[in-house]
């Protein structure tokens, strides 16, 4: 793994992604979701005053974090396509479909945040999809393996 290839792409997608997000927002009467996370924080009481903030920084660290799975050289070998663009792709996408099982099996369970996302309309969870797609997109386009 390339440490700071890794650590300038993933924090570059998590900024890309969370600016598509925003820019695009009402585009074909998708995007904006970053209001949706907006109410559950403040639904939840948590860092009054500092919702924007923390949305932020709570973005950036999972993209961070969430990146180490693309760039594991198993994972990152085993994508298909030859390209980095291609590759990150897929994962978006496949790291999309992860997140709402994850999401569908927790809220199941009762977890509160999680009912709270899956309660997004249709347009938020195909706008979510798209926006990990960019994500991933970006974070292949910017990572670099180690030869």
């Amino acid at each position: 793994m390339n440490f700071f290839s890794y650590l300038f792409s993933s924090l570059v997608a998590g900024y890309v992604m969370m600016a598509v997000d925003i820019m695009m927002d009402g585009f074909l009467g998708l995007f904006g979701t970053y209001r949706e996370y907006l109410n559950i924080i403040k639904q939840f009481g948590m860092f009054n005053g500092f919702e924007d903030v923390i949305m932020v920084l709570g973005h950036m660290a999972n993209s961070v974090v969430l990146a180490l799975f693309f760039v594991h050289p198993a994972v990152y070998r085993r994508l298909p396509f030859k390209w980095g663009v291609a590759k990150g792709i897929v994962f978006g996408a496949f790291w999309h479909v992860c997140v709402v099982i994850f999401l569908l099996i927790t809220s199941l369970g009762g977890a509160k945040f999680s009912t709270a996302m899956m309660s997004a309309s249709f347009s938020s969870q195909v706008s979510l999809f798209f926006l990990h797609m960019v994500w991933g997109g970006t974070l292949g386009f910017l990572y670099s393996q180690k030869d």
